[in-house]
């Protein structure tokens, strides 16, 4: 698999999100939603394309209810404040701690796109097929 160029945007996003922590991943059909340790939300699209913004603004923009946005801003809050501890239902733990990013890198395939996350500990892969996005283990 061929690493993809990058946009000036994406390596923007990326830019600021090197040396966060991901501390849950809200999911949606095309879209994955890093929680950062920072009250930043940094959004990842099936095609590939990134935003960054503040807790609030990304959840507002969400296709969800008012009532489980509000779920999402609480649990943003409990996670950042708690950590592990946290009682969330609507964000999931990553599948491992991979420490402060460190690097984004995104591969394209005609079928495939992936993103390797890596971390100063560890690495998370995503990748996404059409519509469909997700964690690897």
């Amino acid at each position: 698999m061929q690493a993809r160029q990058l946009t000036k945007h994406q390596e923007h996003v990326i830019k600021h999100v090197l040396g966060c922590r991901i501390l849950g991943v809200y999911a949606q059909s095309e879209h994955l939603h890093f929680l950062l340790d920072i009250p930043y939300l940094w959004s990842v699209d099936a095609d590939g394309s990134m935003t960054l913004a503040q807790d609030e603004e990304a959840i507002a923009s969400l296709d969800v209810s008012e009532t489980t946005a509000a779920a999402l801003l609480e649990e943003a809050a409990a996670l950042r404040e708690r950590g592990p501890a946290a009682d969330v239902s609507h964000f999931a733990r990553p599948p491992r701690d991979i420490g402060a990013i460190e690097d984004v890198t995104l591969y394209a395939t005609e079928t495939e796109t992936r993103m390797h996350i890596v971390g100063d500990a560890d690495a998370l892969p995503v990748a996404w097929q059409g519509a469909s996005i997700g964690l690897l283990d």
